[in-house]
């Protein structure tokens, strides 16, 4: 997708100042905010009203193999910021400042839970879990103010959601995901969401959450190729 850009104060002023210094180092060349926070950018660009109610900023990492040109400390970067680290019980890394927390995630590729790994080009940790490539893969970004910032499109973060909100335990976390679902349903892009579908490999159980969520949401599982089988039982189409 081409360049988005805004001249508007789209975030808060602490959120806009650390997504501009992660801007700076070339984070978002790699990296992309993820998370509700991509909210703002749907409003936005894509029209999508949503009226944010969470503290909590998630931005994806990619695991790179091998070296890097450079490195930065994204902890001394983010610490500078005025946001304070700190370890939960879990091991999970995050940073916290007025209300706001951080966490980093990255892409599990296998079905087992993970413990949270050390980024070292980033000098952070992040928390591996499954379906994030969905959102990586498919990127856009927004120019706000002078900064860019990489971030999923609405297509990809809305099968990501999809996914997710059935795997939740809470049903809170699972309505919230399903709320946000709605309010980018209708302005989704067909061509770009078949693009998105037929890119990954999910198993038939993960096709029946989707189909599930959709219903729920009153969204035409039609549109992601989801067919009746004989005798009642559905399956994926081509």
């Amino acid at each position: 997708m081409e360049l988005k850009r805004t001249n508007k104060a789209i975030f808060s002023q602490p959120v806009s100042d650390l997504l501009e210094a992660l801007s700076s180092v070339g984070f978002f060349e790699e990296s992309m905010l993820i998370g509700s926070w991509v909210m703002p950018l749907y409003q936005e660009f894509f029209g999508m009203s949503y009226a944010l109610r969470t503290m909590d900023i998630d931005f994806a990492v990619q695991l790179l193999q091998g070296e890097r040109p450079r490195r930065i400390d994204l902890q001394g970067l983010i610490v500078s910021q005025g946001f304070a680290p700190f370890i939960t019980q879990s091991g999970i890394q995050k940073f916290s400042r007025e209300g706001f927390t951080i966490e980093f995630i990255a892409h599990r590729r296998g079905g087992r839970d993970e413990d949270p790994v050390f980024v070292k080009n980033w000098n952070i940790t992040a928390i591996p879990l499954p379906f994030v490539s969905i959102m990586t893969d498919f990127p856009f970004m927004a120019e706000c103010r002078g900064y860019q910032i990489k971030a999923p499109i609405p297509e990809a973060f809305f099968l990501h959601k999809l996914i997710t909100s059935a795997r939740r335990k809470g049903e809170s976390k699972k309505m919230k995901d399903l709320e946000q679902c709605s309010v980018i349903a209708p302005g989704l892009d067909q061509k770009r969401l078949e693009e998105v579908y037929r890119s990954v490999r999910l198993s038939s159980r993960t096709w029946d959450a989707v189909r599930s969520s959709c219903e729920t949401i009153h969204f035409p599982p039609q549109n992601f190729g989801l067919e009746e089988k004989r005798g009642g039982k559905k399956e994926k189409g081509g």
